[in-house]
Order: structure tokens, then sequence, then C-alpha cells
């Protein structure tokens, strides 16, 4: 509690006692009960993220045009090394066209990149068209758009990179701590990403990808998936985000989701605030969300501690969301995005809702249900009731549900064919069906009875 709830706090208690000379006694209880309650609510800090001061720019040096050069100049064979210290950026760093090639720092917090004064490119790092890329040992801080994006990379590999953003999470930070897209062979192992206002660590419209023993907190999503196929998600440390891992699939891109194996996560205390800038698609994650599919394909989730998340799961389709907010008056662009587009920042760097509930019916191949979803042996528990309704949505969630808890929260959108999910699951496994294409008149909760008939392995491809 910080001083000024405390003492907030000491005048309410002080005013309770003056009323009490003035009320009955059953007035007088329910209006300490009220006061307990206002307390509980308004004095005690319940903020999740860490407070971390910045390095004066002034102190980064400013070798910039020596960075570039070894970019612009490097050989493919080539080890890129980038020396220890703290180094500031006015313009993206970019590799294009460059086969076998490491950008090796002195290690994490040792060789920082700061691109907080960056007045030209979309990201701070920028590898495209390549074949066998490595990226290891360093930070990178602050780029407006994404901290690294790859794009058309064959045989790409994250190791020990930290990327975050250092101011507190607010709606100007960057949309994507690790952004490789159309790509494949990816493995991510032993990063961290922070305060991503998308996604800390994200693969999009890939295949074949590995994403083991990271930590990802303090991102709206901190692991997220995205109309990929063949994904093994295992051993990493989700915590603090507002959901901890993410798996969607949405029309209109260039491939679709398939196959994604969710395993031996520690995914706990999702409950940070909602930061992502408004009419992004993740502005529609409920803060409070361990693990959320999406109109998923083939989706395994088992041996995971899926701990202290309000809604421990979430599996929505398409269809229900586009119905939620296909009356909605979308969000005009925010200076922010404007700022962000100024300096060349694509379209599909912040996805918006609007742009993608245009797609829905226009691609005619896309299946906007959840399909082949199981649950197995994850060990589970519930969030506290005041981080349940601490936004809009998930008061509303509350208040149809009466408060009640659940495992998996499921928009009740079933797969025509059948197959939505299933759950091998200890007893009294509750599952929330929330009827939304009937505007949820018909809620319910009840124990799960999809028991799912086989093993339904999946296997991903292991990247060494």
């Amino acid at each position: 509690m910080n001083n000024y709830s405390y003492y907030r706090a000491i005048d309410l208690l002080f005013n309770l006692l003056i009323m009490k000379k003035f009320l009955k006694y059953t007035g007088f209880t329910l209006t300490v009960l009220l006061v307990i309650g206002l307390i509980w609510w308004f004095a005690f800090d319940y903020q999740v993220y860490e407070n971390r001061p910045q390095k004066p720019l002034d102190e980064y040096v400013d070798l910039e045009t020596d960075f570039q050069r070894l970019f612009q100049l490097a050989q493919d064979g080539e080890t890129i090394e980038l020396p220890e210290g703290y180094f500031k950026f006015s313009k993206a760093l970019i590799l294009d066209g460059k086969n076998n090639i490491t950008i090796k720092g002195a290690g994490m917090d040792k060789t920082v990149l700061s691109f907080r004064g960056q007045t030209e490119g979309a990201e701070g790092i920028r590898v495209a068209n390549g074949h066998n890329i490595t990226l290891e040992g360093f930070t990178i801080q602050d780029a407006i758009g994404d901290n690294i994006k790859a794009i058309y990379v064959d045989t790409l590999t994250f190791r020990h990179i930290k990327t975050e953003w250092t101011d507190k999470p607010n709606d100007k930070l960057g949309a994507y701590g690790l952004y490789p897209v159309i790509c494949k062979n990816i493995l991510i192992e032993n990063c961290e990403a922070l305060r991503g206002s998308d996604s800390g660590l994200y693969v999009g419209q890939s295949e074949n990808i590995v994403i083991r023993n990271n930590i990802a907190h303090e991102n709206v999503c901190g692991i997220n998936i995205e109309n990929s196929a063949n994904v093994e998600i295992y051993n990493n440390k989700t915590f603090h985000n507002t959901s901890g891992i993410t798996a969607l699939d949405i029309p209109g891109l260039t491939r679709y989701m398939d196959n994604v194996h969710i395993h031996d996560n520690e995914i706990y205390e999702n409950t940070l605030y909602n930061f992502a800038p408004a009419g992004n698609v993740a502005s529609s994650t409920i803060p409070g969300t361990g693990i959320m599919i999406w109109a998923g394909k083939n989706v395994r989730i088992n041996d995971n501690e899926i701990i202290d998340n309000p809604f421990p799961a979430i599996i929505y389709s398409f269809k229900g969301s586009y119905y939620a907010t296909k009356d909605k008056a979308f969000v005009p662009i925010a200076e922010s995005e404007k700022a962000r587009m100024k300096v060349g920042i694509e379209e599909e760097t912040s996805l918006r809702e609007d742009a993608i509930n245009a797609q829905y019916g226009k691609d005619k191949n896309y299946n906007p249900h959840s399909v082949g979803i199981s649950f197995s042996n994850n060990k589970w528990s519930f969030g506290s009731f005041r981080k349940k309704i601490q936004s809009k949505d998930g008061g509303l969630v509350s208040l149809v549900t009466l408060g009640k808890d659940a495992h998996i929260w499921y928009d009740g959108v079933p797969n025509p064919e059948g197959s939505t999910f299933c759950a091998n699951e200890k007893d009294n496994f509750l599952v929330a069906h929330l009827d939304v294409l009937n505007d949820s008149k018909n809620v319910v909760i009840k124990q799960s009875t999809e028991q799912c008939a086989t093993d339904q392995s999946i296997s991903s491809k292991n990247i060494n």
C-alpha cells in the first residue's frame, strides 16, 4: 500500500467512527462492510508490473554508423560481432538477402541496443529474405514498432535475446518483441520478452516452430501464435501478462493454423491490465487469461501449470467474436498508431479488428470455428475475483455467470462437424458455456463431459 492509499484508508475509518453516532447498529454494520470493501478495492496496490528505472539515453554510446556498416557489408557465412556496452540508434538495422549469418552480442544485458530515440524505420532490427540466420546474446529496447522483425526467412534462431520496452505498460509502446512472420523452421529459446503492447514473443503465418525455455512477462500477450502450423511451445514461464499464451487463426492471411502443442509451461498470474492500442485485435484480450484459443485448429494443451489466472482458459470461435463486435463502432486509429505509420510500419504490425472483420466472409477457405482442442493433465487454479472484474469484459462475463469460476470459458459456438474441444482433466472440471450467439441468454456452467477419445498426440518438428 502506498502512502496516499494508507492515509485515505485511515480517513475512511475515521469518518466511519463519526457516523457510528448517527446510525443504528444494522446501518453501522452495513457501513463497516461497505468501507472495508472500498478500502480493499481502492487502497491496496495490486500492480503486477515492476517499476524499472530507465537508463538516461545520453549514457548510451552512438556507434550507429559502425553498426549499420556491419549489417550492410556482411558476407554470407559471417558472424556479426556486437561489442559489450549500451548503444543508441535513430533508425533500423537491416539485414536483407543474406545467408548463414549469426548476429552475436556479448550477452543478454551486456550488449544493449536502444531505439528510444528512433526517427526512421519500422523496427529495431529487420531480417528479410534469408536462410539460416541466428540472433543471440543481446538486449534490444524501445523500437517504435517491433523490436526484431524477420520475414521470409528459412531456418531462424533467436537465442538469449532480451526484448523490452523500458517505460511502464501503455498503448504508446511498440507492438511485438520478437516478430517472425512468413518464415519456417524457427527456434526461440532462452529469451525474455517484456512490455509488448501486442505480444512479447510472436510467430505468425509460419511453420515448424519451437518456442522453449523462455520468459514472457508484462506484455498484453506473453506468447502468441497466429495462423501457424507444426508448433511446439514448452518449458516457458508466462506471468503478469494480460494473457499468458494465445493461439489464434484469423481470415485473410497467407496460411491457417494446424498442429499446435502447448505443454509443460508455467502460466500464472496473468492479470496485467490491457494496454494494447484501442481497435487492435489484442485490445480484446480479457485481463486474467491464462490460455486463449481463438478459432484454433488441432491444439493439444497438456501438463501445464495454469495457476492463479481468473480465466484459466478461453475458447472462442471467430464466428462468436465477429457476432459480438458486428455492431461495434470501431475506434479510429489512435495518435500513437499514426506516429508508427509515419516511420513506415506496415498494417500487419498492429492488426486492426475492423480490417480483420472485413475479411470474414471473403476468405472462402477459412474455418471460423475451433476444432480439435484437447486438454489433459494440467494443474489448475483460479485467480482473485477482484482481478476477474477489473475490465469491462471480465465484469460482464462475471455478471452473466454470477461470479462463478470455471476452468474453461467457451463462447458456446460449436464446430458444426463436431470435435470442438475435449478435456481429460480432474473431477469437477468446469466449463462455462457463454451462449454468445444468443446474447448470453442461456449461460450455463457445468462439469465437462467431452472426454478425449484418444491421446490425440501431436508431433511437432523439433529443431535443435
